[in-house]
């Protein structure tokens, strides 16, 4: 399984992203991120063996979250933030 990101890339949300349940301490389906929101790959691991899952670590918020490749987006140099 080919993945899009890697360890060190710079990330950024596509979309909100809400709880699904495997975010300890919020609600099912409550907001953990906003669009556009900058974290950096920890991980990359598989989910239910067909899923590529990323580690993103979003130090703005101190908290790190598990990600579908479709909820991130490439941040180039030009974009990137203080991450």
């Amino acid at each position: 399984m080919e993945k899009k990101f890697n360890v060190g890339d710079v990330v950024k949300t596509g979309r909100k992203i809400k709880n699904d349940g495997t975010f300890p301490g919020l609600p099912w389906d409550a907001q953990i991120l906003d669009k556009g929101e900058e974290g950096v790959i920890v991980d990359v691991g598989l989910f239910l063996l067909t899923k590529t899952i990323y580690t993103v670590h979003f130090p703005r918020l101190g908290i790190f979250v598990g990600c579908l490749e479709h909820e991130l987006e490439t941040v180039n140099e030009q974009e990137a933030g203080n991450v």
